[in-house]
């Protein structure tokens, strides 16, 4: 299975049955599909394998199984996980969670804010060292004259 970004949120996922499997048929049945053997059939290959490339929404986790000769369920052997189905088998996983776009932080636009006139700062209370002026030395009182 091999997975790539696509357009707009999707991901594109090549399916593919190895030729061992000795199938002359082969549909990849899924959550995307209601598990349709009619609507992802796979193309043969010149080795007898069989391949289809689906697109699927990016983010999500999808269950699916092969359905070969319209008869024989298969596993994707190399299938990112399994989980039990309620047949008492497993269906095999396909995430793309990894494959979600995300814009950047950065990149996403805010909302145009209003321009307004600017209002001049309010001014600073001086602190109490630029108000005090140096007091003035006391006025020089003259000289007592003392009497000898």
């Amino acid at each position: 299975m091999i997975k790539s970004r696509g357009a707009k949120g999707t991901a594109s996922v090549t399916f593919t049955v190895d030729p061992s499997v000795g199938a002359q048929t082969a549909a990849v049945c899924g959550d995307w599909n209601e598990w349709s053997a009619g609507t992802d059939v796979m193309r043969r290959d010149a080795a007898g394998g069989f391949s289809v490339t689906v697109d699927l929404q990016a983010g999500r986790i999808y269950r699916f199984r092969y359905l070969l000769d319209g008869e024989r369920w298969d596993n994707d052997w190399a299938a990112d996980a399994y989980v039990p189905n309620r047949f008492g088998g497993d269906d095999s996983v396909v995430d793309l969670t990894a494959l979600a776009e995300t814009v950047p932080a950065a990149a996403k636009k805010a909302p145009a804010k209003k321009e307004t006139a600017k209002k001049p700062a309010p001014a600073k209370k001086p602190t109490p060292v630029q108000t005090t002026k140096k007091a003035a030395a006391p006025a020089a009182k003259p000289a007592r004259k003392t009497a000898k």
